[in-house]
């Protein structure tokens, strides 16, 4: 009987640390963006402020500044997707967790049915990412 209870606890704290959230800070990210009215020709970008990307359980995450909703997929990726009237926008984050890298990738189109002339636009980054003490 014992032996069974310590292995159900022992079970129960282990999946609670597998879901536990887990948070990276994210900087330096820089890349290409390229925008519908300037013929989608690519150019320097980068994100001035770092951001904090959270793995909040093994469905869901959350990026700081972004009120995107973000589904976990695998270990390290959160794809989010979103829709306002026609427009529509695809996020990527990837943690490349052996080189403390963060990958990101954006796309939207529709943009001018909310935003009259407003730009669609493809951009991907790369930057520093550092894992967050709990």
């Amino acid at each position: 009987m014992h032996i069974r209870l310590i292995t159900a606890a022992t079970l129960a704290l282990l999946s609670h640390h597998a879901s536990a959230k887990e948070c990276w800070a994210l900087t330096e990210v820089r890349g290409q963006v390229a925008f519908s009215d300037e013929k989608y020709a690519f150019q320097a970008d980068k994100y001035s402020n770092p951001m904090v990307l959270c793995f909040n359980d093994e469905k869901t995450g959350t990026v700081s500044g972004d009120d995107t909703s973000f589904t976990r997929f695998g270990v390290s990726t959160l794809i989010g997707w979103a829709q306002n009237k026609d427009i529509e926008l695809v996020e990527t984050y990837q943690i490349d967790r052996a080189r403390g890298k963060v990958l990101f990738t954006k796309t939207r189109i529709g943009t001018a049915s909310v935003i009259p002339g407003g730009p669609d636009l493809v951009g991907s980054f790369a930057g520093k990412a550092t894992r967050m003490k709990e």
